[in-house]
């Protein structure tokens, strides 16, 4: 099969260090000197990036442009978009079979995780050939997919995102009242995060404080910006960013 993969970035390459031992597989990413067609491909990854706009909301100019200028087949997007983004693409392009899959991939590990994909979560478009693409990709018994509305995937990703924000802005304040009190920090923060109900990932105070990288940060606005929309006040979530604001050395 012929395999068109838009986006270079940690999710791009993760899915053509996989897909390429089995399919013929091509790149398109301008910036970074990837000019590829995606004419005769079978299907198109889109993996470009998402960043956050000017206003907090979810910038899909990326995304737009490439089911713009490609073929009639099956795409699947692995970019996170916001419900408004999915709205407008859909609107635009009422005859693509277009599917949303979230992707929980870590910078630092994407080729490694992705290899160890057991559960695939799909909506829109064409369900059963992503899944059916996917399953024989990894070869994996324990492997399934998992069919929803797109925009119950949209949500899930961006919530998974700013619940582990907010997990962190929390531990953070762990670490500011142990300051504060002249108790052992990492002793509280480390049996806090024993508990199994909490579990002890993203409890780690680093030196820059707060939550940065590639997600969160544009994650957790965006999942704002949408919520305004409905005229519903994520106070939680806007807490935990007001508060990284103030702790956050870039």
């Amino acid at each position: 099969m012929r395999i068109g993969i838009a986006g270079y970035g940690f999710v791009g390459k993760a899915h053509y260090e996989i897909l390429k031992f089995k399919h013929d597989v091509v790149i398109n990413d301008p910036g970074l000197g990837y000019t590829n067609s995606f004419d005769g491909v079978d299907c198109i990854i889109v993996c470009v990036s998402t960043p956050e706009d000017s206003d907090g909301t979810c910038n899909m100019k990326n995304v737009y442009q490439v089911i713009e200028n490609a073929p009639n087949v099956p795409i699947i997007i692995k970019s996170t978009i916001s419900l408004e983004g999915w709205n407008l693409i859909t609107r635009a392009f009422p005859e693509m079979k277009i599917s949303f899959s979230p992707e929980f991939l870590r910078a630092a590990s994407a080729i490694e995780d992705f290899m160890k994909t057991e559960h695939l979560y799909i909506g829109g478009g064409d369900t059963m050939f992503w899944h059916t693409l996917f399953s024989v990709t990894f070869e994996n018994p324990s492997f399934k997919s998992t069919f929803s509305d797109p925009q119950e995937l949209i949500l899930a990703k961006y919530f998974r995102n700013a619940y582990l924000a907010t997990k962190v802005s929390f531990f953070n304040q762990i670490h500011d009242l142990c300051m504060a009190a002249n108790v052992n920090a990492e002793q509280v923060l480390d049996i806090v995060g024993k508990d199994a109900r909490i579990g002890s990932s993203h409890t780690q105070v680093t030196k820059e404080r707060g939550f940065g990288g590639h997600c969160f940060p544009k994650d957790t606005n965006a999942i704002l910006k949408t919520a305004e929309t409905y005229d519903v006040d994520l106070t939680l979530i806007r807490s935990a960013i007001s508060y990284n604001d103030k702790i956050r050395k870039n």
